[in-house]
């Protein structure tokens, strides 16, 4: 079972890495930002840990797409290329069910993304520090606590609860105590 849960886990981030080359390939934006979200997402769904880099490339990648002074100065093919490069060995490697060397490309590429960022140095805090936030913000936003959405990121717990404060995401999405989640699933199971 545990090699069956391994296979499915690896063919499932492969195809995810899969789209995101492709929408990096593409300059997607909307795409970058919607594979970010996702994978966020299923972070906390899953246990994936893997699923957090996808996250922060994809949302740290969409934002370098934004900025027009990043795509067009001199460093940005050879990133491009790298970038492109580790992704495309991330998902072989998934593809042959080598989870953790996978993992570590993709921890390659977060690298990378950090060396670009302060390489261009507008940006207040890092890009990467900027998709640990949003990514710990989904993770919120599907019903884990501020703190257990910190943890699983990597996000800064006061970054996170200023950030949600901002964007008013409390109001959106309340989360349950464990006692209103017990309540809960056992309305659905009886």
């Amino acid at each position: 079972i545990v090699l069956l849960n391994k296979k499915l886990v690896s063919q499932g981030v492969s195809q995810t890495l899969s789209l995101l080359k492709n929408a990096f390939e593409q300059e997607s934006i909307k795409e970058l930002k919607e594979i970010g979200a996702e994978s966020a997402s299923e972070l906390l769904i899953k246990g994936i840990p893997a699923l957090l880099e996808v996250s922060l490339i994809a949302y740290s990648l969409s934002k370098f797409l934004e900025k027009p002074y990043i795509t067009r100065a001199r460093k940005w093919n050879g990133f491009r290329k790298k970038v492109l490069e580790r992704l495309e060995k991330s998902v072989l490697l998934m593809e042959k069910n080598r989870l953790r060397a996978g993992h570590e490309f993709l921890k390659k590429i977060v690298v990378e993304i950090e060396g670009m960022s302060f390489s261009h140095g507008r940006f207040v805090a890092s890009t990467v520090e900027k998709a640990r936030i949003k990514a710990a913000a989904q993770v919120y936003a599907h019903g884990a606590s501020l703190g257990k959405s910190a943890e699983l990121t990597g996000a800064s717990k006061s970054e996170l609860a200023k950030y949600i404060g901002i964007t008013r995401l409390h109001e959106k999405y309340r989360t349950m105590s464990v006692r209103e989640r017990l309540d809960l699933a056992e309305e659905l199971f009886e």
